[in-house]
């Protein structure tokens, strides 16, 4: 026989619930699931980044990257390379990362402005 499923205010609290217990206990009360996955999808490593020149699964490492023209090194950014040297790619999260320290910096580089000379322009 099945249990009914416990309501969880917070999803801490589910993960701390179901850390401790056996969803098959409680099999009966779940809703069914479709699942749509393209076609071309047949297993996990279809998932995985590709080459755009060959098609190969691409591999990952750490670099360190200039930024701002050399005046910033920014350490351990993911990127993603192709085993056959076909290029090197940032990871989107790092290349956001490193497009938004360039701005700050560019920012930081151009001359202060009065309110006053702004509005009498």
């Amino acid at each position: 026989m099945s249990k009914k499923l416990p309501m969880f205010q917070t999803r801490e609290e589910a993960a701390e619930y179901w850390a401790t217990h056996d969803t098959a206990e409680y099999w009966d009360d779940m809703e069914d699931v479709d699942l749509k996955v393209h076609p071309r999808i047949k297993s996990p490593r279809d998932l995985s980044r590709r080459c755009p020149v060959c098609d190969d699964v691409l591999l990952f490492r750490y670099a360190e990257r200039d930024a701002a023209g050399g005046r910033v090194t920014l350490h351990r950014l993911m990127e993603f390379y192709c085993r056959q040297g076909h290029g090197v790619w940032l990871a989107p999260e790092a290349a956001k990362e490193l497009r938004a320290i360039e701005a700050v910096l560019d920012l930081r580089s151009v001359e202060p402005v009065l309110v006053e000379e702004l509005v009498a322009a």
